[in-house]
């Protein structure tokens, strides 16, 4: 019995089997029927515009993808859903195509894509027929090229080995770029920036090159990076003796000062220690400041009115000093 039963099983797999194979014959003999048809179908390709104008910015362009009705074998067809042969379709965007609408916004202008046709026939080949493009009219909008100088600004920290300083202003070359691009947008722009960077350990003078952050959309540079200078040098200390003087006296009066000089203490690179004199710093208390202060014993405040560039971190005292008014 269990002999008969196991031979009944192995005719039925058999079976099986045969119906198996001749149903996949089947189906791939009908695959390869329908893919030796001519098929229409849809199909999406991505745009890619070129030639645009030079004199004009390119702000707003049509959707980066366009649908094609087109007609081919199936063989084509499995081709491009497969993605092989999928590549993006090359427009021309030159004046030549462009057409202007005037009854639009200023900028505005239109490529019809029936004008293109032939174009992307030729890009897609001979063994495929376009029906049609969609949409039917591609829309550009660009802007005028404007150029201006824009100054840079820096953003730049500086940390400097213990008694040394700068001796002078950070020097930025160039300190203006060219900036270049839809003139709603460059004439809005005041300054231009690096990127923020911190050097340490200064105890030279520092020379380097800073990149410019990236410029916005549709806004060009003529340089993304600059030169900068930065004189370091080691700085002492020093204090001087200031005679203090009284400005904005009516014509008339004399105002004695007490004390009459204020010490001024402050660093100052060593290659200038010996030059300093006080004749190069002016200190001063105003007399419009005190003339009508309500109370009993007023007392001047004391201003540093002009110091040399190259020096820094200055102190100096007494902060208030006291006065006698003489006609």
């Amino acid at each position: 019995m269990e002999s008969i039963i196991r031979m009944f099983k192995r005719t039925l797999n058999k079976e099986f089997l045969t119906y198996l194979v001749f149903v996949l014959i089947a189906v791939m003999t009908w695959f390869f029927r329908m893919l030796s048809k001519e098929h229409t179908v849809d199909l999406k390709f991505r745009a890619s515009f070129v030639d645009t104008p030079a004199d004009k910015v390119l702000l707003e362009a049509p959707d980066k993808y366009m649908s094609l009705t087109v007609t081919a074998q199936g063989f084509t067809l499995l081709k491009y859903k497969m993605g092989m042969v999928f590549h993006p379709l090359s427009i021309n965007a030159s004046y030549r195509m462009l057409k202007r609408d005037s009854h639009h916004l200023q900028g505005e202008y239109y490529i019809l894509s029936s004008s293109i046709v032939r174009e992307v026939k030729e890009q897609l080949g001979m063994d495929i027929d376009l029906v049609h493009i969609v949409p039917d009219t591609l829309k550009f909008l660009f802007g005028e090229t404007v150029q201006k100088k824009v100054p840079v600004k820096v953003q730049a920290q500086f940390q400097f080995e213990k008694e040394f300083l700068a001796t002078g202003a950070l020097i930025v070359r160039p300190a203006e770029i060219t900036v270049s691009g839809p003139g709603i947008w460059v004439d809005t722009l005041h300054y231009v920036y690096s990127v923020a960077k911190t050097y340490r350990n200064l105890k030279d003078t520092l020379k380097a090159t800073i990149a410019l952050l990236p410029s916005v959309q549709h806004l060009t540079y003529d340089t993304r990076e600059v030169e900068i200078t930065l004189p370091v040098e080691r700085h002492t200390e020093t204090s001087l003796s200031v005679p203090i003087e009284a400005v904005n006296l009516p014509e008339g009066y004399k105002m004695k000062i007490f004390p009459g000089t204020l010490t001024i203490t402050c660093m100052v690179p060593i290659s200038r220690f010996d030059r300093l004199q006080p004749n190069m710093f002016r200190v001063t208390v105003d007399y419009r400041a005190v003339a009508n202060s309500a109370e009993a014993m007023p007392k001047a405040k004391v201003s540093v009115a002009k110091m040399p560039a190259y020096v820094s971190d200055v102190r100096f005292h007494p902060k208030n000093v006291d006065f006698i008014i003489e006609k």
